[in-house]
């Protein structure tokens, strides 16, 4: 630390020394071109007087040294003056800039940038101030970023705890509008209820609290598939006609964040509560390609399919979700049919 004052004690000279240079020239300068006339004037004259006055002239040359040596010492002196100023206006001018720069950081102007000149304490000030707006320009940046991914988030989770909430609420209603129903029936719409809440208490988590996603390892990862699309099933059937392959699905396990992966399987079933043909079937097929799990879906929009382009956050949601894990969604819509092939990620098959 001892040497940081005496460095910045050496760096504080320098601007005074180009001052000083500045001074020194225009001395310099102003003494050769005061010499220069008093000589050359001085010479003149005696040339003049000695045509003039051959036998005595020197009474009138040293009256005339006079005016001369004056008129040279005012014209150096001024000569001075403005050389000076000159010399010095350009470090003012410099100075004028570095204060725009400044001004400019007071009003986030952070695309401004003050051009570096020479090598002094000013240099040295045109550069912080230039680091100042660079540094500042990206924490803007940053910031703003971090605003949309939150905003994004919030948009997503939102978008996704509508439809564990719609579910509960068409359980709800069912249970209200049956009259009769057995007690095993009634266990298990409670156990839905009940895993629909535990959904959204999780999702809500991640909103509020930003938490971390949980991936854990499946050993059983076709059977945790076989529950999903169970969900899946139970959440369309009584509107569409479902079906589900799972032939191809060999024994695998899996690391992944099952709640996300229901997230995944509640947006699909979400599309097609939303833009499917009722009088078409939906089809859901879970199996194994190029080492990757596959979950395809197929549905036919027909007159439906004007409200596709609009609603687009499920999807992303899906395509943000499969993208942690290095998979890839296809998505394949056309007037009448919408199908959707997500290659989740990488497993181990037993």
């Amino acid at each position: 630390m001892s040497n940081k004052p005496i460095k910045e004690g050496i760096e504080r000279e320098r601007f005074s020394h180009e001052i000083l240079g500045f001074l020194g020239i225009a001395f310099a300068i102003s003494v050769f071109l005061f010499g220069f006339l008093y000589l050359t004037a001085s010479s003149l004259a005696e040339i003049y007087f000695e045509k003039i006055y051959p036998s005595s002239y020197k009474s009138e040359l040293e009256a005339i040294s006079v005016w001369i040596r004056s008129i040279s010492l005012l014209a150096a002196s001024l000569f001075f003056v403005i050389l000076f100023s000159v010399l010095l206006g350009q470090k003012v001018s410099y100075l004028r800039e570095i204060i725009r720069g400044v001004e400019a950081l007071r009003i986030h102007r952070m695309d401004y940038k003050v051009l570096v000149e020479g090598n002094d304490e000013l240099s040295e000030l045109a550069q912080s101030i230039n680091y100042l707006c660079e540094t500042e320009r990206k924490l803007l940046e940053r910031e703003k970023q971090m605003s949309e991914d939150r905003n994004r988030l919030i948009r997503a989770l939102s978008h996704d705890i509508r439809t564990p909430l719609t579910s509960m609420l068409s359980y709800t209603q069912y249970l209200k509008e049956k009259r009769e129903f057995a007690q095993e029936e009634m266990n298990e719409y409670l156990d839905m209820m009940y895993k629909k809440e535990l959904q959204m208490k999780e999702l809500t988590d991640r909103l509020l609290e930003d938490s971390e996603r949980k991936v854990e390892y499946i050993e059983n990862g076709k059977f945790l598939m076989k529950q999903l699309t169970e969900e899946w099933l139970e959440l369309l059937e009584e509107k569409f006609h479902c079906k589900v392959d799972m032939e191809n699905c060999p024994e695998f396990s899996i690391e992944i964040d099952i709640h996300e992966l229901r997230r995944i399987f509640d947006n699909l079933s979400s599309n097609v509560e939303k833009y499917a043909d009722v009088s078409q079937e939906v089809t859901l097929q879970i199996y194994e390609e190029s080492g990757y799990v596959i979950i395809a879906q197929q549905n036919t929009t027909g007159e439906r399919q004007d409200n596709i382009d609009r609603h687009h956050i499920g999807l992303g949601n899906i395509r943000q979700i499969v993208g942690f894990y290095g998979g890839n969604v296809e998505i394949t819509q056309n007037k009448e049919n919408f199908d959707i092939c997500i290659a989740l990620t990488k497993i181990k098959t037993v």
